[in-house]
């Protein structure tokens, strides 16, 4: 019999004191401010939908206990999120409701959003639009950036889901921006969440987040997750374990002071060296609301990286710092957002400034502007975006989006051998011949520009959307992960294609509603580049020198890229207490190039020398009910057993998986 989960979960050191004494503190004898007494309640008749709550009449809650001890003050998002726009968002209940078991799994469903995946749960994971690598990848957890620690991205195995209240990507032709924001308090009742499921090679899942609005004077939340799997026959163990604990308190004058602290490691097996990684951030903050419509944000971070095996990590392990201020003003005509950032560590530039501003033109649409500025040591860097969009006329919507400049790339230092100790005149070992400047080179700067032109049209459910892309580089730089970091940069030229995003509803006469919930959804997106090419050393295939420059394929960026489904989705009974999922669907892209090759009789990446990785194709079931606040869900992934499917060469999927369990919303 397979031992249970718990007994299999690897504690947080470092962390687990921490949540022992806010526990201890959480649940001493008295009475904690903002429960309510089940002696005061009066006793109030159930009606005839069995799966209703019992409501609490209005006037019998204390007026305190009605809101959190502390309000933090939300910044104006410019730009709303929509397909116009290209800006996508999820809350709490949207997260809830989606498939996704990691952040990388719900950023897949943006359309032409590609994971870079370097194996199973535990494993690298990258993600990128539109040929993006490590220099237009930005990740943000509430208005602090999540530094890159291990390559020129932040690794997406170690950015969970726990303990976030939404998630808001920008999606633009010349960048991709993830936008995190964790939970603080809704009201005055006690939050938890606890999310646990189970299922095929040995996976398990375990999510659970607290948050208490009325705690040490303040409020206090946190949260801890892991998934981790066994792999096929039990030989390709993985994991991604994190925790995070917050604690913010009122401060004068209205202002609100927030302490985080998150940490998350993972397993990577012998895969990947160093096979085992943690990373620790924490930040501190000040946030105040001196004028109506005006928030303003201090706040300094430092984020560090941890391995078991030093030797075996080619760069420096060191500390990057930030210090940054930002200030947002919103009204009815004009949203923006001001943002200044100091930041410390090699490989990052000194100074970053951004502006975001949205106009509000009434019943006509809006339009917005970005402009951005960066100090690279004696050089500067500036960026722009511009975007436009209408509001619906008989359905229509016309929208465009243009924009471009010099982005740098964030690198890794190389590691320093140790000075040699009397006696020893050789002294520690030196990097392996490929890695520092040769993998990540530094600082180097590439132009990229783009445009977005399409239309959207809705009606009576109805919803479809088309554009036009165009992307222009003059460099395609690596993510400089480990799954890439053998790659080398390469050349751009420009790249056209199209984008299809569409609902279309589907009657079924023989039942009396029509069934609305049901749907067809999908996306579908095209680009103008070689597919079958065969970048093989030594194999006699077609090299890519043989073909049209502009015909040579980008890396990140399959010319097809797909996904549909039949969906479901209703609530029942008047109470709304009865909600259903179901989709069935399948997502793909054409085969795609990686930076390296793996060659089959050494097992060894060869620098330089692309790949081709085959078609990927995933047929997809999913079923989740939710009665009153338990969601019970089932999901099945690539249930036609395709093989083959991987991100990355000799990196294989497994064939199919099965996963199944609860998602439990409890307040009070």
């Amino acid at each position: 019999m397979r031992a249970p989960f718990f007994s299999t979960a690897i504690p947080l050191r470092g962390i687990t004191p921490i949540l022992w004494l806010l526990l201890a503190f959480l649940l001493e004898p008295a009475g904690l401010p903002g429960q309510v007494v089940p002696d005061t309640i009066p006793e109030v008749p159930i009606a005839q939908d069995t799966l209703a709550l019992q409501e609490v009449s209005p006037d019998t809650i204390p007026p305190e206990d009605t809101l959190p001890a502390v309000q933090l003050p939300d910044f104006a998002r410019p730009v709303p999120a929509s397909f116009e726009t290209g800006v996508w968002e999820w809350d709490r209940e949207a997260i809830l409701g989606s498939r996704a078991v990691t952040l990388a799994e719900l950023l897949a469903g943006i359309p032409g959003i590609v994971l870079v995946r370097g194996g199973d749960y535990g494993s690298p994971v990258a993600v990128s639009a539109f040929a993006a690598g490590g220099d237009r990848i930005r990740v943000y957890r509430d208005g602090v950036e999540v530094l890159p620690l291990e390559g020129s991205v932040p690794d997406f195995s170690r950015l969970g889901l726990g303990g976030l209240h939404s998630v808001r990507v920008v999606r633009a032709v010349g960048e991709l921006r993830i936008e995190l924001y964790s939970i603080l308090a809704d009201d005055g009742r006690p939050f938890s969440l606890v999310e646990a499921g189970t299922g095929d090679l040995n996976t398990n899942l375990f999510r659970g987040t607290f948050a208490h609005p009325r705690a040490l004077g303040g409020v206090v939340a946190l949260s801890m997750d892991r998934i981790e799997t066994q792999g096929p026959r039990g030989l390709e163990p993985g994991s991604s374990t994190g925790g995070w604990v917050r604690y913010a308190r009122p401060l004068w004058g209205g202002g609100v002071a927030v302490l985080d602290y998150a940490s998350r490691s993972s397993d990577r097996g012998t895969f990947y060296e160093p096979g085992k990684v943690s990373r620790s951030d924490w930040s501190i903050r000040t946030r105040w609301n001196p004028l109506p419509g005006l928030v303003g944000d201090l706040h300094y971070a430092s984020a560090s990286l941890k391995t078991e095996e030093p030797d075996t990590f080619s760069f420096g392990l060191q500390k990057r710092t930030q210090v940054g201020a930002l200030l947002g003003y919103d009204s009815e005509l004009v949203r923006a957002l001001g943002r200044i950032q100091r930041l410390s560590g090699e490989g990052l530039p000194s100074t970053k400034v951004r502006l975001e501003a949205e106009g509000r033109i009434g019943r006509y649409g809006g339009v917005a502007g970005e402009v951005d500025w960066e100090k690279w040591e004696d050089r500067s860097l500036s960026r722009n975006r511009f975007r436009a969009w209408t509001a619906p006329l008989y359905g229509l919507s016309l929208f465009a989006e243009t924009g471009g400049g010099e982005w740098g790339l964030p690198y890794l230092a190389p590691w320093v051998p140790p000075p040699p100790e009397p006696g020893d005149e050789e002294g520690g070992e030196p990097p392996p011949a490929d890695s520092a400047r040769y993998v990540l080179p530094g600082p180097r700067f590439a132009e990229h520009s783009g445009s977005r032109l399409g239309v959207r049209f809705r009606w009576r459910g109805l919803d479809l959307a088309g554009a036009r892309l165009r992307v222009e580089s003059d460099s395609l730089f690596l993510m400089g992960l480990p799954l890439d970091r053998s790659g080398t940069t390469t050349g751009g030229g420009t790249r056209d294609g199209f984008e299809l995003s569409g609902r279309i509803p589907v009657y079924v006469p023989k039942l009396p509603s029509g069934l609305p919930g049901l749907a067809l959804v999908g996306s579908y997106q095209w680009w103008d580049q070689a597919e079958e090419v065969a970048l093989i050393a030594g194999s006699g295939a077609t090299n890519g020198e043989d073909l049209p420059a502009d015909k040579v394929p980008w890396r990140y960026l399959p010319r097809q890229s797909y996904q549909a489904s039949l969906s479901f989705h209703d609530i029942f009974l008047p109470t709304e207490n009865l909600e259903v999922w179901f989709d069935l669907g399948v997502q793909g892209r054409d085969p795609m190039v990686v930076p390296f090759l793996q060659d089959g009789s050494q097992g060894q990446a060869i620098p330089g020398v692309p790949a081709m990785v085959p078609f990927y194709q995933s047929w997809f079931v999913r079923l989740q009910i939710r009665v009153v606040t338990v969601r019970a869900f089932i999901m099945w992934e690539n249930f036609t057993l395709r093989q083959r499917n991987q991100d990355i060469p000799g990196r294989v999927f497994p064939a199919t998986r099965s996963l199944y369990g609860v998602r439990w919303t409890m307040w009070n």
